[in-house]
């Protein structure tokens, strides 16, 4: 998303069965020392997959915690 000609920012979502798991995803890719930071709180969330006016349940329906961060490059 752009800002302003000189601000980007940049945002991973990182999909896990549990917590725990998405957090160590967070350390194992590097993000945080690639400067991304948490943008607010990780739940449960059900993903839908949308195609025009259809849409597709992903993980066959079942919740999964999703965990956000961004940073400003």
């Amino acid at each position: 998303m752009r800002t302003d000609a000189t601000q980007t920012e940049d945002f991973v979502t990182i999909i896990a069965a549990s917590t725990t798991e998405a957090m160590e995803q967070y350390k194992a890719q590097g993000l945080d020392l690639q400067g991304y930071t948490i943008t607010g709180p990780v739940g449960r969330h059900r993903f839908s997959l949308v195609n025009g006016t259809t849409s597709s349940d992903l993980f066959a329906g079942q919740d999964m915690i999703a965990a956000t961060f961004r940073r400003r490059a």
